[in-house]
């Protein structure tokens, strides 16, 4: 195949399989950016940002805009668009909620430049920066966990707890995880704790005396030229809100998240469950659709917006600029080889699903357990590839070995949250990673 009917049949299969996501009800648009080492990046970008206001009304009631952290609230909101319901086409400038891409794209790049920076060690105990964990419950066992465990999430913690059912702040938050029980050994498990990344988000705070959005701000996206990422888009002066894409109505995913934990508590007889119930009854959930406020509850509700485990916004194409941090050694932001390679490759031995630092990393050459476990960037990548998704329906993969990255940026969870983003995101990858050769290969 020729440099022009590759080029030609990439760009094709990435608008074929977006055209499907919408066909299939998975998202209402989306854009894509497919980028090869010494190339011009291939973006494709199809449908709208939102559905029909109708469909919504019918679905949902009216469309309401959503409370805002912050000073802007909903009425402000209007003052940045043109008022319209029924979506506008997805484009380069498209803003979209990255959900935990977070995680990569500002908690992990920020330790390891604190490791270079000599201000962290990865070996470093949690305990050392955060000494307020030491004074709940399991505080042997917390003292035992690293940086380390927690950028490859085997350290112990639970996946996800409805903190801001109780909470506001760095302070209490830090409170509610001292007293959490553990769930597992340091080193021994894998599972994938949003705690973990809301701890380095506060270590990162405390290292640097400097707010998290502050201090991603000034290492990574202004050097970078990232002109369209950010914490708290709506309170950024000029923006477009109509171009940022829309995420769920209200936040009935997460409100039945906070329901399986209260049924988990009472079958077990916990006494906490009382007062969850009690929590649960008397909430304030977000009603309408959210746009421009992070979607994540315990981002939004429990800590201003700003968080290591979500919380950002941006563009694919910002998105790309950030990418070349990991694939080119002119990135305006060095990160030391050393750590750049370590960062990349698994660290979670015979462990599944199989996690390097921050990263997700591919299961190809993995155990048959790990292979079985899989990867969302499905079953053609090289054992070099790492990436990562977000809730919201985002996603990042590097292969290393084809010299291509391959971003998908969408709104899954609008209006409501689609299950299908998973095997679709697969199946997108699968297609476009074999169209690309490996070094070497014909």
């Amino acid at each position: 195949m020729s440099h022009d009917q590759l080029e030609s049949a990439l760009r094709e299969r990435l608008k074929q399989n977006l055209e499907s996501g919408i066909s299939q009800g998975i998202f209402p648009g989306g854009i894509a950016t497919l980028a090869r080492d010494g190339l011009p990046a291939i973006t494709v970008a199809v449908g709208k940002t939102e559905g029909a206001q109708d469909e919504q009304e019918q679905a949902f009631g009216s469309v309401e805009e959503p409370n805002m952290t912050s000073s802007a609230s909903p009425a402000d909101s209007s003052k940045h668009g043109d008022g319209k319901k029924d979506g506008i086409e997805v484009d380069a400038n498209t803003m979209y909620d990255m959900a935990s891409l977070t995680k990569v794209m500002v908690a992990l790049p920020l330790v390891l430049l604190s490791v270079q920076e000599g201000r962290l060690s990865l070996t470093d105990s949690v305990t050392r920066h955060l000494p307020e964990l030491e004074e709940g419950t399991d505080a042997t066992t917390k003292r035992k966990i690293t940086l380390l465990h927690l950028l490859t999430h085997t350290s112990g913690l639970p996946a996800w707890r409805p903190f801001f059912l109780y909470a506001r702040g760095v302070k209490e938050y830090l409170r509610l995880i001292a007293a959490e029980a553990m769930t597992g050994t340091p080193g021994k498990q894998v599972v994938y704790s949003d705690l973990g990344f809301m701890l380095l988000g506060f270590i990162l705070e405390r290292a640097w005396d400097e707010p998290l959005d502050q201090l991603a701000q000034r290492l990574i996206f202004q050097p970078s030229g990232l002109t369209r990422t950010c914490y708290l888009p709506l309170q950024h002066d000029g923006l477009d809100v109509s171009a940022i894409a829309p995420t769920e109505n209200g936040n009935a995913y997460e409100q039945d998240m906070a329901r399986q934990q209260l049924i988990q508590e009472e079958a077990l007889g916990l006494p906490s469950a009382r007062e969850l119930s009690e929590r649960l009854a008397c909430f304030d959930w977000r009603r309408g659709i959210i746009r421009g406020s992070v979607h994540d509850c315990n981002a939004y509700h429990g800590l201003d917006g700003v968080s290591g485990h979500a919380g950002l916004f941006s563009t694919s194409a910002d998105t790309e600029r950030y990418m070349r941090i990991w694939t080119s050694n002119e990135s305006p932001v060095r990160i030391d080889p050393v750590l750049r390679a370590t960062a990349v490759r698994s660290h979670t031995g015979e462990l599944a699903p199989m996690r390097a630092l921050g990263w997700e990393a591919s299961a190809t050459g993995g155990t048959l357990e790990q292979m079985a476990a899989g990867c969302t960037g499905g079953d053609v990548l090289s054992s070099q590839a790492f990436g990562h998704t977000g809730f919201t329906g985002t996603s990042i993969w590097r292969d290393p070995a084809r010299g291509a990255t391959l971003i998908i940026l969408t709104n899954r969870v609008h209006p409501t949250v689609s299950s299908l983003i998973g095997p679709w995101r697969r199946s997108v990858c699968n297609q476009l990673f074999s169209l690309i050769g490996t070094a070497g290969s014909s």
